[in-house]
């Protein structure tokens, strides 16, 4: 059943999707970043708007992609969390520290399946990038999957353009062999990938002014 009204509700709002983001995709590197992702793996993004996931949800719109979403929106009421899970949400706690998500997440990633999350935990209110939270790193890890960074600008609406670029697949494995890092490792891995988002996003402007030019 939860196929059925996720297929229905892609397919009615695929209109209204594409007049009101108009989306402009760019690729880090084309010949091995693109929207058909093999297998599991695990999307970070920049966090603008409750809106970033329904960009990201066409993005890949042969692929479901499982989110993981604050508790306040699966606490407004019964259709809400009948819809967050339709459309695959993964609760996280944040005013208990729920932990729980990771290993929701995990399972998830371990069946080839795809996992999305915002690192920054909020929403930016001035378009900077907040502080990463490390939790997922610790997804990666344990579900041995790569993580793949999509950046946007936020730009919504009605006669404006969003531009969003696909960075390329960073493989923890590379920088740490151990599954159980210490947490001088985490902090390490948490700011390498921070790193490369900054990078990225700073390569998403500097194309779009490219483009504009």
């Amino acid at each position: 059943m939860y196929g059925f009204f996720r297929w229905l509700a892609l397919i009615t709002a695929w209109p209204v999707q594409v007049l009101f983001f108009k989306r402009k995709t760019y690729y880090e590197d084309k010949r091995t970043s693109n929207r058909f992702i093999k297998g599991g793996a695990l999307i970070i993004s920049n966090h603008y708007s409750v809106l970033d996931y329904m960009v990201n949800m066409f993005l890949f719109p042969c692929r479901k992609l499982f989110v993981v979403m604050a508790e306040m929106i699966f606490k407004r009421g019964k259709f809400f969390h009948w819809a967050m899970r339709c459309f695959g949400g993964i609760r996280s706690d944040r005013d208990i520290m729920g932990m729980r998500f990771i290993d929701e997440s995990v399972r998830v990633l371990e069946k080839g399946k795809l996992v999305q999350i915002y690192p920054e935990a909020h929403i930016s209110k001035d378009g900077s990038m907040l502080d990463f939270k490390p939790s997922y790193i610790m997804i990666a890890l344990r579900a041995n999957v790569p993580i793949i960074p999509v950046m946007t600008d936020g730009n919504y609406g009605f006669f404006k353009r969003v531009h969003i670029i696909i960075g390329k697949k960073i493989y923890l494995s590379d920088y740490c062999a151990s599954l159980n890092p210490t947490r001088e490792e985490i902090v390490a891995l948490n700011e390498m990938v921070r790193n490369k988002a900054l990078e990225l996003r700073a390569e998403l402007d500097a194309r779009v002014a490219s483009n504009q030019r």
